[in-house]
C-alpha cells in the first residue's frame, strides 16, 4: 500500500449510479410501446369495421362514458399527489412524503375498483367481438400497469421511513414519479380512444 504524503487532498467520492432511473426510463417507453402498438390495432380495426357498415361495439354492450371519466379525473389528480410526494422528499420532508405517496396509492386503487365495476357493467363477451377482445386487453393491461405503479410507490415509501432517501438520494421517487406519469397518459389516452370516441 503506498504512502499518502501528509496535506495530500483525498479523492473525491465517485458520483452515485443512477441505476433505478435509468432503469425505470427504459422501463416507461417499453411500456408505452406495448400500449401504443395495442391501441393502433383497436383504431385501425376499428376503423375497418366502421368503414364495412358493421357496428363496432355490440348493441348489447352498455359502456358509459361516466365511470372511465371519474376515473381519468382520479389519475389527474393523482399527479398532483405523486409530484408533491417528490417535492417534499427533496425537501428532507419524510412524513409529507408517505403521505403524498399514500394518497396517489389511494387514487390508484379507485381507479383499480371503478375499472372493475365497469367490467361487470359493459355487457361485453369476448366470444362475440374483436372490440370487447381489444377492450378488455387494453384495459386489464392498463390495471397491471397500475398495480406495478403502486408496488413501486410502496416500496419506495417503505424505503423512506427506513431514511434511506432524502434531499441527497431522490433518485427513487424520482423514478417512481416517472413511472406513475406514464400510467396517468396511458390512462388519459385510453379514456379518449376507446370511451370517448366509441
Amino acid at each position: 500500500m503506498a504512502d499518502i504524503a501528509v496535506g495530500t487532498p483525498l479523492a473525491a467520492p465517485l458520483p452515485r449510479q443512477r441505476t433505478l432511473l435509468v432503469g425505470t426510463v427504459f422501463a416507461t417507453a417499453a411500456s408505452l410501446m406495448y400500449f401504443a402498438t395495442l391501441l393502433g390495432v383497436y383504431l385501425r380495426e376499428r376503423a375497418d369495421a366502421m368503414a364495412s357498415g358493421a357496428d363496432w361495439i355490440p348493441s348489447s354492450a352498455d359502456i358509459q362514458l361516466a365511470p372511465p371519466t371519474v376515473a381519468a379525473w382520479t389519475m389527474l389528480m393523482s399527479v398532483v399527489t405523486m409530484q408533491w410526494a417528490v417535492y417534499s422528499i427533496a425537501r428532507d420532508d419524510r412524513p409529507h412524503a408517505i403521505l403524498a405517496t399514500g394518497l396517489t396509492t389511494l387514487f390508484g386503487l379507485a381507479v383499480v375498483i371503478q375499472t372493475s365495476f365497469q367490467y361487470t357493467q359493459m355487457g361485453l363477451v369476448a366470444d362475440e367481438s374483436v372490440a370487447a377482445v381489444l377492450i378488455y386487453t387494453i384495459s386489464g393491461s392498463h390495471l397491471g400497469m397500475i398495480a406495478i405503479g403502486l408496488l413501486f410507490m410502496f416500496l419506495m415509501a417503505f424505503r423512506a421511513l427506513g431514511g434511506q432517501y432524502s434531499s441527497r438520494q431522490t433518485d427513487g421517487f424520482v423514478a417512481a414519479s416517472i413511472y406513475w406519469y406514464a400510467v396517468v397518459f396511458v390512462h388519459v389516452v385510453i379514456w379518449t380512444a376507446i370511451f370517448v370516441l366509441k
